[in-house]
């Protein structure tokens, strides 16, 4: 997935240390910022421990539930084309996906302005289709919008299969979309950024979507987790003594909702209107945290860790070692953990997104140092 600060990387050297060295004998592992729930499904895969996961938005419970609520993994995959086959059912003989499929099969002739403006056009009284409605012709092609759409109100009912549908969708929806880095504004439809608009539309957008689901599909948690949507401090009231709480809070000074709407409104099935060049939802929408704002981040972060030093349980931070624009640094993070914990530290390589580089400003990924505080009770 397109993801800002993932730790794929850094479970594969650092963190993936500091996790060995500090789960044995734990009773469980809450995963308090999930993300893109890539440490929840480590740690589900890999170790005897239950995992919680948790984030204010609900497309990261889905992607961490498709994998640490099983304890098997799904190998019979006739379930996918099942699900394609309800999907197509809603789609056949429906005019605009007709007219869509013929527009996606001319994307690559037509002039950028043009196939822009007839895919807006085609999209924009799609009712009842909310991603075709809000972001066809703009994230996604009007043909790749609408098969968003039918797979979303076609997901199997049976929990464990709907889980790893509505994770794949996510995924595919990700990779696929016509934006820099993640979907904070879609590519314009002009002559600097037309041909990557275009490239993006005529991405196999079904392909991509079976695979990722029969490649989570073979995933599953040697333990029963759960995943939750809901803010950090609540859920860190369930702490209890032998617990490992990950936390990899946000660091940006804007709320991640922005940059990951796209995939929240995927993982919801609903939306309203679409506001600003990036197609937003309206603000009361968006899920909010005290974390992304400088004149409160740091208290909510001393208010969590103390929570959690309370209620008996051990943690495992990481956090950028320079300063991040929500107004906290490696440092101020590192004073307040002193406040609650004893520390364990270290800085390691890693690469980490800005939000999608500009090619003027700033690059789209670089080298950062990461700093990861292992903490216990004094």
């Amino acid at each position: 997935m397109k993801y800002m600060g993932s730790k794929r990387v850094m479970l594969k050297s650092g963190l993936g240390e500091a996790l060995d060295s500090s789960i044995t004998g734990a009773a469980r592992v809450l995963d308090l910022f999930t993300g893109s729930a890539a440490v929840a499904w480590h740690v589900g895969q890999k170790y005897d421990v239950p995992v919680i996961a948790s984030d204010l938005q609900l497309y990261s419970t889905v992607l961490a539930a498709s994998v640490i609520t099983r304890t098997r993994p799904l190998e019979d995959d006739r379930w996918i084309d099942d699900w394609f086959e309800r999907a197509r059912g809603r789609l056949s003989g429906k005019r605009r996906f007709i007219y869509a499929e013929n527009l996606q099969t001319q994307l690559k002739e037509l002039p950028v302005q043009f196939a822009a403006q007839t895919a807006r056009s085609l999209c924009e009284k799609a009712f009842g289709w909310p991603i075709t409605l809000r972001y066809g012709g703009y994230y996604f092609s009007p043909l790749q919008a609408l098969w968003i759409d039918a797979l979303r109100i076609s997901l199997p009912l049976d929990p464990e299969y709907r889980n790893v549908a509505l994770a794949s969708l996510i995924q595919a929806a990700s990779r696929a979309t016509a934006s820099p880095g993640h979907t904070a504004q879609p590519f314009k439809a002009n002559e600097t950024a037309g041909r990557f608009l275009i490239e993006a539309w005529r991405r196999d957008l079904i392909t991509t979507v079976k695979t990722s689901a029969a490649d989570i599909a073979l995933k599953f948690s040697r333990k029963l987790g759960e995943a939750v949507c809901g803010d950090a401090l609540e859920v860190a009231e369930r702490a209890r003594p032998g617990d490992i709480a990950f936390l990899d809070p946000p660091y940006s000074g804007v709320h991640y909702s922005r940059f990951y709407h796209v995939l929240e409104t995927i993982a919801r099935g609903e939306a309203s209107a679409a506001e600003g060049t990036g197609r937003y939802p309206p603000p009361e929408e968006r899920p909010n945290s005290d974390f992304s704002v400088g004149r409160r981040s740091a208290a909510a972060f001393d208010r969590l860790l103390n929570i959690l030093a309370q209620r008996g349980a051990s943690a495992i931070i990481t956090f950028p070692a320079g300063t991040a624009s929500n107004g906290l640094s490696g440092e101020r993070v590192k004073e307040i953990a002193e406040q609650h914990y004893k520390i364990e530290s270290e800085k390691i390589s890693s690469r980490f997104s800005t939000l999608g580089g500009n090619l003027k400003t700033r690059i789209a990924r670089h080298d950062t140092h990461e700093l990861i505080l292992k903490l216990s009770l004094p």
